[in-house]
């Protein structure tokens, strides 16, 4: 994603999510956007998400 989609993206989730990012945040903001992508991409090619099954939800019981 080069600098200008990142910033169109990130314009786009905060107007579906109905916040307001302030202009002054948008840089640190989208530097997250690029380290949670590059991790993503590590997860991807590891292979496990197609071959995972998820985990079991934990229900807790009330107490007796």
């Amino acid at each position: 994603m080069t600098t200008d989609q990142t910033s169109c993206w990130i314009d786009a989730a905060a107007a579906n999510l109905g916040i307001a990012i302030d202009p002054e945040w948008k840089p640190n903001v989208a530097m997250f956007v690029e380290v949670a992508r590059s991790m993503a991409r590590l997860v991807e090619a590891t292979g496990a998400a197609s071959t995972s099954e998820a985990a079991p939800v934990f229900t807790p019981r009330d107490a007796e």
